[in-house]
């Protein structure tokens, strides 16, 4: 029935939906053709409207060229002009209306040139009325029989148009017929319809009312027996297993009664095995529990009878335990002692069976004179024996029961379980009570041994100890023979491993070996790529940024400049890139110099403000504590500071990124860069992550800021290779402080651990340098009356730090009597400020001072340009003589001993100050080189002499009068040593200075080594002539007047000639990137210098033999077709160009570049992207004899 109803109501719904769909469809597609119908009927009146008013213009025109002959009226011919225009725009209508229609696109193609000669025809009656006014003589009937002949074809037109309106207004009735037809069809179907289900479904409606009473009584009656099954399943929850249920019927009900029995069946089953498991575990804890403690085998043995008899209701027990090979009796539970049954051997009666088959034994169904159990009122037969073996591996005793009720199957499984656990205590009681014994028998015996022993000392003394020595060798050759056997074993067993691994760590050295030569190659070949574009871009900035030609505003000059320094900087990641590699090895090499504060921050301003400005966030630098020098690796210092910026300004969307530079509060060697934003911040749990190479606070793949994860990693590195540190303090979404501590003067800061601080980097003399306090006095004494107030100009003073008063008045009445006034200092921070105020010739300073020791005042002369050249003497009872000369003192010496020395003092001191010049010795390989530099100083009146042999240069140390040393260290390395180490050995020579001055790049060890005889290290740069002059006049002790020379006309003359070396030289530029031509061609034009340019190898030869002339070659080192390396060994293999410079200019930047350049043919080196004043000076150095 309920199949029905739905079978009735889903046909009856499908039938309707169904006609609905069909009678849906039908009007649709009727309406749509009835609309399209219309259409066609609106699209035929268009085209007959078009084409009347086609028709019409044209009439219009004959009429007004008719009125205009006749009446010779203007305003005729406004409307003639204009109807050609508009006819022609109907008619261009009427071919986009009719382009389905073949015939009439035919008819208006015929039409067309119809049109258009009667235009013509109406246009030449209007030029003729124009060209003859009086003369009447027009073609009116030739008008007339055109306008006949289009007026047919225009008829023609329409009734085609006419005979489609029919047919479309006709198509259009049909559909809008059949339309209305077949909605009354539709509705008549669906209202039939309708009615034969509703008496259907009503139908269907009484049987479901009559079948819903029926389960209305059936419900009634489910639900009773559904609460009698309710109330059986909570006796079974509630433990009550014997309840059931009388309900026999078979349907879903009666099967789920018979399942509740079967369940009660199995929960009852389950629940007493549960109990009987939960028995047995109860006791066997608590019979374990019975036998721990300290027991004898009595107590142990009575418990646990007692404990047995109990928990299984027995009404007798006795325990036997084994001795020797008979059972004893050690406890019992209602046991009466007998003297038969106090000992029983091995398999008599039924416990002795036990023992000897180790199984439990069972006797039932006794007589009345087996055994009975006695009690007060009587005696009671046993019906149920059983004896267990008690066994720990072997068998230790064994329990006999006897039950007046019996042993259920759950007794004898808990009495096998717990058999094993009484052996194990049995035997631990046995063996502890053995152990006792033992011991006491030990304890007896060592008594009596000690009687003995004490009774025979003074005879066996002797041969006792060397029985005990004997005994002892034994043993330990006994021992060392079992080791040696052990370790030849392993020893072969290491062997054929240690071969194993030679084997893989061979393999893996020259997979290593291969690896690094790609990495050398690759960096080599980036290198190139990305210094051969970088040196047009540094090359022509520069140019454009000193703007020659006037032709550039201040704005775009500031640009210019901020492209330089931004290529600049480019330059500096590109070195740091390659520099990698050294930084793993801990090969980085540093050059510490004198730095200006203010050009490092001007060179961040100018770098970081402008991109700082573009994000809408403030920079600025405070520096007013800065000190105005230190002594540092700039480029390393900026490298870190604009990596600490950059991170800052990237990392912040809004408020301000500082840098503050100032002196420590502790310490005021420590210079801070404090790099401070108000951005991100950074997790606490990050801020280890952050120093490690290629890691980021945010590492996924959805993080908003990019990043390689390597600056921070190299800047911390470069911090130590500083001497330095870098401190962080950052909170999340609060910003980040990055701190950069330096020491001012470039030596170690002490709170740095040691462990942080690369070895190679520390010389040891620096390390050994005392700490200040200890140099420092508490007592600061009075002052002296000296000649200060006595002073006149030209008169030669020297200056005397120190604060013993007696030694004080000593060295000033030695002074007044030299013919030298005297100014005394008995404090420390007083010496700068004098020494800045009366010019002394020289300085006497003692270490130990009040407020400021000697180090520091010494420290502050030397970094002061007003008295670095000023000599001075430490004076001191501190045995401090190398740290003094290596810290710029002239001299040192012992106090003890000082007095009798000053007239050597005061000797130096006046040869200083009447010499009237300095000599210099250069020993340099590269003779072109070294005329350049002794050019240079004799602009200074500083005179050279040159030697380029080591045994040239050692005897002229030896003959002529000389006051410095510059070394080049390009010289072979050995030879080098050999002078810097015969000079510090010769008498009379160790206090000589000398300055390494090298185009190599030293190690880190190299550059150790060097400093144990060098003064000064100088690496050549661009301005390192400038700097040779500033030590030497440091070294020299020249005042400012004496660096200028006495005839400022001659040294104006000497420098201008220096500037104009380059004037009308030709030079040839070889390059395969025409950038770099065109860059270095106009950076040379600006110098007046005649360029000639080729792209590769084999064009600069042929260029070459086309001028002979050629000055000077710049050779690229990278060019297809024929490298720089091959294109140097052609030049030089023809004589005519031996002695041409050839300057290699490459952009490779790799250890040993040079030396292959050089080896190849190239005079000089020079590396991408160009510094053009290192290529000026360069140039001015080997084309300086041909001036």
């Amino acid at each position: 029935m309920k199949n029905n109803f739905k079978r009735n109501l889903l046909f009856s719904s499908t039938v309707s939906m169904l006609i609905l769909m069909i009678s849906s469809t039908a009007s649709f597609l009727s309406i749509k053709s009835l609309l399209e119908s219309n259409s066609w009927v609106n699209h035929t009146q268009e085209v007959i409207y078009n084409l009347n008013a086609g028709s019409s213009v044209l009439t219009d025109a004959q009429t007004s060229m008719r009125g205009y002959i006749i009446t010779g009226n203007q305003d005729f011919l406004n409307e003639h002009y204009d109807a050609e225009k508009i006819s022609k725009g109907y008619f261009e209508k009427l071919d986009e209306l009719t382009i389905d229609n073949s015939s009439q696109q035919k008819r208006l193609k015929e039409l067309k040139p119809l049109r258009e000669n009667f235009f013509k025809y109406l246009h030449n009656q209007v030029v003729k009325k124009q060209l003859n006014k009086d003369a009447v003589n027009f073609d009116l009937e030739e008008g007339k029989k055109m306008m006949d002949e289009l007026r047919s074809k225009f008829r023609s037109i329409e009734n085609t148009e006419q005979v489609l309106l029919k047919e479309r207004v006709a198509n259009s009735e049909r559909y809008g017929n059949y339309s209305f037809v077949l909605i009354i069809t539709a509705f008549v179907i669906a209202f039939v319809i309708t009615l034969v289900f509703f008496a259907r479904i009503l139908k269907d409606h009484n049987e479901r009312t009559l079948l819903q009473e029926e389960l209305e009584v059936n419900k009634v009656e489910t639900a009773e027996r559904i609460e009698v099954i309710s109330g059986i399943a909570s006796n079974i929850s509630k433990g009550n297993y014997d309840v059931h249920i009388d309900d026999k019927k078979s349907d879903t009900l009666g099967a789920l009664g018979s399942s509740l029995h079967e369940m009660r069946d199995s929960l009852k089953t389950s629940f007493e095995l549960l109990s009987e498991k939960q028995w047995l575990q109860t006791g066997v804890a608590s019979l374990n529990e019975k036998m721990l403690g300290d027991k004898s085998i009595e107590k142990l043995s009575k418990d646990v009878i007692e404990f047995l008899c109990q928990y299984t209701n027995s009404s007798a027990g006795v325990l036997y335990v084994l001795d020797g090979e008979e059972l004893a009796v050690s406890g019992g539970y209602s046991y009466i002692a007998s003297k038969n049954r106090e000992r029983i051997k091995k398999g008599e009666g039924l416990i002795g069976q036990a023992i000897t088959s180790g199984k439990m034994l069972e006797l039932k169904a006794l007589s009345a004179d087996d055994i009975q159990i006695n009690y007060a009122l009587g005696q009671i037969k046993p019906t149920h024996i059983v004896a267990i073996p008690l066994i720990d591996f072997k068998v230790e005793g064994a329990v006999e029961l006897a039950s007046i009720y019996g042993f259920s199957q759950l007794h004898l499984e808990f009495l096998n379980l717990v058999a094993n656990n009484i052996g194990v205590a049995i035997k631990s009681v046995q063996n502890k009570r053995r152990v006792l014994e033992l011991l006491e028998e030990t304890k007896a015996q060592s008594e009596e041994l000690q009687e003995q022993h004490t009774e025979l000392e003074a005879i066996n003394a002797e041969l006792e100890a060397q029985t005990e020595k004997l005994q002892a060798s034994e043993e330990e050759l006994r021992v060392q023979q079992e080791e040696l056997e052990q370790t030849n074993e392993e020893l072969s067993e290491r062997s054929v491993l240690l071969e194993e691994k030679n084997t893989e760590i061979q393999k893996k050295s020259e997979a290593l070996e291969l690896t690094t030569r790609y990495k050398s190659e690759f960096l080599a070949n980036m290198s190139h790529e990305l210094r051969t574009p970088l040196n047009s871009i540094l090359l022509l900035s520069r140019l454009l940024s000193e703007n020659n030609n006037n032709t550039m505003i201040g704005e775009e000059i500031e640009f210019a400049k901020v492209i330089q320094s931004s290529g600049n900087s480019l330059l500096g990641l590109i070195d740091e890139i390659l520099d990698l590699s050294k930084i793993e090895a801990g090969k980085m090499e540093l050059e510490f110099l004198d730095v200006s504060t203010k050009e490092i921050t001007d060179n961040l301003y100018s770098l970081f403000n402008q991109l700082a400005k573009e994000k809408g966030i403030n920079f600025e630098i405070i520096a007013n504590e800065a000190p105005i020098v230190i002594k540092t690796d700039k480029m390393r210092l900026e490298q870190i500071l604009k990596n600490l910026i950059s991170n800052a300004i990237k990392f912040t969307e809004k408020g301000t990124v500082s840098l503050e530079i100032k002196v420590d509060s502790d310490d005021d060697k420590i210079i801070c860069f404090i790099v401070k934003d108000t951005g991100i911040g950074i997790p606490v749990n990050k801020q280890p992550l952050i120093f490690e190479a290629f890691q980021q606070a945010d590492g996924s793949t959805k993080r908003k800021y990019g990043g390689t994860g390597l600056g921070l990693s190299i800047s911390r590195e470069l911090a130590k290779l500083l001497r330095g540190e870098i401190i962080l303090h950052s909170k999340e979404n609060e910003g980040s402080t990055f701190t950069l501590c330096v020491p001012v003067l470039g030596y170690a800061i002490s709170r740095v651990a040691a462990d942080k601080i690369p070895h190679a980097e520390i010389i040891t003399e620096e390390s050994e340098e005392p700490a200040q306090p200890k140099y420092i006095s508490d007592l600061i004494p009075d002052e002296i009356e000296d000649d200060r107030n006595n002073i006149a100009e030209g008169d030669k003073v020297i200056l005397i730090v120190e604060d013993d008063i007696n030694f004080a008045k000593s060295l000033l009445a030695f002074t007044q009597k030299k013919g030298y006034k005297a100014v005394v200092a008995v404090r420390g921070d007083y010496a700068l400020n004098f020494a800045s105020i009366y010019k002394p010739a020289g300085i006497l300073l003692d270490i130990e001072l009040p407020i400021k020791s000697g180090w520091q005042v010494l420290e502050e002369l030397k970094n002061n340009s007003q008295t670095k050249h000023i000599p001075v003497h430490i004076m001191s009872s501190h045995k401090l003589k190398q740290e003094s000369l290596l810290k710029g003192a002239v001299d040192f010496l012992d106090k003890p001993v000082a007095f009798d020395k000053m007239p050597e003092v005061f000797s130096r001191i006046e040869h200083i100050i009447t010499k009237e010049s300095q000599k210099v010795l250069i020993i340099e390989d590269n003779p072109k080189h070294a005329k350049a530099l002794a050019y240079f100083l004799e602009t200074y009146n500083i005179n050279s002499e040159i030697k380029s042999e080591v045994s040239e240069g050692l005897s002229a140390l030896g003959k002529s009068d000389v006051d410095c040393v510059i070394l080049d260290m390009g010289i072979p390395d050995k030879q080098a040593y050999e002078i810097l180490d015969s000079v510090k050995k010769n008498p009379g020579l160790e206090n000589l200075p000398v300055i390494v001055f090298t185009g190599k790049s030293l190690s880190i060890k190299e550059e150790l080594k060097i400093r144990k005889y060098a003064d000064s290290i100088i690496v050549k740069t661009a301005h390192s002539y400038q700097r040779m002059l500033d030590e030497v006049s440091l070294f020299l002790h020249l005042v400012e007047e004496k660096k200028k020379g006495n005839s400022p006309q001659e040294s104006h003359k000497k420098l201008n000639s220096l500037n104009n070396i380059l004037f009308e030289k030709k030079v040839l530029i070889v390059d395969d990137d025409v950038r770099n031509i065109y860059s270095l061609s106009k950076a040379l034009e600006a110098f007046k210098m005649n360029v000639i340019t080729a792209f590769d190898g084999k064009e600069a030869i042929k260029i070459l033999d086309e001028n002979p002339d050629t000055d000077v070659v710049l050779l690229d080192m990278m060019m297809p077709n024929m490298d720089g390396y091959e294109t140097a060994e052609k030049i030089r293999s023809n004589p005519k160009f031996l002695n041409l410079a050839v300057i290699a200019v490459t952009a490779k930047a790799m250890t040993g570049d040079r030396e292959k350049c050089i080896k190849a043919g190239a005079s000089d080196y020079i590396t991408k992207p160009v510094d053009v004043d290192q290529l000026l000076s360069l140039l001015r150095v080997w084309l300086y004899d041909k001036f």
